[in-house]
């Protein structure tokens, strides 16, 4: 059980070169036992007696040159501190029970001499993570790591931007970043930009949106529109369904047009039923097997939901004909789920996320550290920490100066590559992954590098 405010040093050093967060080929053995203890005591020495001022001569000396004494380096702190805040309480506990061992895991990969991690509770709230910023301002925290919520970033940032303290947030709120505040969570507006230029690329040009009626689906529709513009398409539709089965079964059959389609259909077989040659005759059997004719005026459908949700929609895509076969489905991460290859409508679908093979090998050490499967966003500390552990090392008065977090080349973790930017949004590489019976399958490699691909 971790305490508030505990800290770990770290045992061995296994640090890896130019800041690339690699695993360790050491598992974590030694995680079983204890490795939390009391914050060590900081002695100041004692308090001297001043000297006895020199006798002045009572001739004056004559007039010499004087030349300044050059400044002293900047002093370089014994420790490095760095903050991981994270709800250890409250209904999201057991996200930060797995952000904290996981940034565990982190100390041991990439255990830098002389860098500490102290873990403060958020409570999963702004106040709560307010209290723990300062805390950890009051302990000597140069860089903190977390906290997961918007509003638990905004009560941290209200302690850490006037105290000149960057906070690496794991929320996906662009909105928060900014001033010393980075948002490494993975955003909707990466995730969207990502599987859109891969459509694009594909030849996509029509695309349409099916989102919930409220705040977040609104959002999802404004990034959608500006991706696409971005590649010279289109947004054709934007549908927005409220909850209950009912309005959602009619905000599907507007969307596909099904209505329209029936009617061109009817129209059609009645005017091949009214010509007697052959080529009408053969037209008007093939119809017999149709339901509707006609477009449904998108190539794509941005379908930003996941789970039971996205599995109660798809079936009534194909039910209004919908082809997969003519729209290609697009999502984010949270299609990462083996449960969606079931369902025949969502086979080919196309969403982005983290490269997936250092994620899963990520999960299978964790799982045999702790014998528990962790969150998805536990990768998030990790990097945190191993980015954290890797920027103290060496002699610099300023492990966490802006210069060295903003680096224009980034940094890999476990998550892909990543960089902070002035703006404070994290940029990332995502990969794309299609939808496949036998789980996703990644269709688009993400990016190893931030350099811009050469050009013919």
């Amino acid at each position: 059980m971790f305490e508030e405010g505990f800290y770990v040093p770290n045992p061995v050093a296994l640090l890896r070169p130019r800041a690339f967060l690699i695993f360790a080929a050491l598992l974590l053995a030694g995680c079983a036992q204890s490795n939390v203890a009391a914050p060590p005591a900081e002695t100041q020495p004692e308090a001297s007696a001043p000297a006895a001022p020199a006798a002045v001569a009572a001739v004056p000396a004559l007039p010499q040159a004087v030349t300044p004494a050059p400044e002293p380096p900047a002093p370089v702190p014994e420790i490095t501190r760095a903050a991981l805040i994270v709800p250890l309480s409250g209904p999201a506990a057991a996200i930060g029970r797995d952000l904290a061992d996981a940034a565990q895991m982190a100390l041991f990969d990439f255990a830098v001499p002389k860098f500490e991690l102290r873990v403060y509770d958020s409570g999963g709230n702004a106040q709560g993570a307010g209290a723990a910023a300062a805390q950890a301002q009051a302990d000597g925290a140069r860089l903190v790591l977390g906290p997961l919520f918007s509003d638990a970033v905004v009560g941290t940032a209200s302690v850490a931007r006037p105290a000149g303290i960057p906070v690496f947030a794991f929320s996906n709120d662009q909105l928060v970043a900014g001033n010393g505040v980075y948002a490494s969570g993975f955003s909707p507006e990466a995730q969207i930009d990502r599987v859109v230029a891969f459509a694009a690329r594909r030849g996509l040009v029509q695309y349409a949106a099916l989102v919930p009626d409220d705040g977040f689906g609104s959002r999802m529709s404004a990034i959608l529109a500006d991706a696409v513009a971005r590649r010279g398409g289109v947004v054709t539709a934007n549908a927005f369904y409220p909850g209950g089965v009912d309005p959602l079964t009619e905000t599907v059959r507007t969307l596909a047009r099904y209505d329209e389609r029936v009617e061109a259909l009817e129209a059609e077989k009645k005017l091949l039923a009214a010509r007697e040659d052959a080529f009408s005759k053969r037209a008007l059997e093939r119809l017999e097997t149709r339901d509707t004719l006609g477009e449904v005026g998108f190539e794509a459908l941005m379908l930003p939901v996941g789970g039971e949700e996205a599995l109660q929609i798809a079936p009534l895509l194909a039910f209004f004909d919908v082809d997969p076969l003519q729209v290609k489905l697009l999502g984010t991460w949270v299609w990462d789920d083996p449960a969606l290859g079931t369902e025949p409508t969502m086979l080919g679908a196309w969403f982005a996320a983290p490269p997936p093979d250092t994620r899963t090998r990520f999960v299978e050490r964790f799982t045999e550290v702790f014998d528990r499967t962790p969150d998805r966003l536990s990768t998030l500390a990790y990097d945190a920490v191993a980015l954290a552990a890797v920027l103290a090392r060496g002699e610099t008065a300023d492990p966490y100066a802006r210069e060295r977090l903003e680096n224009p080349d980034g940094f890999a973790g476990v998550d892909g590559i990543f960089r902070l930017t002035d703006t404070g949004v994290v940029e990332r590489g995502l990969a794309v992954l299609e939808v496949r019976r036998d789980g996703p399958r990644e269709v688009d490699p993400a990016p190893t590098s931030f350099s811009p691909p050469p050009t013919n």
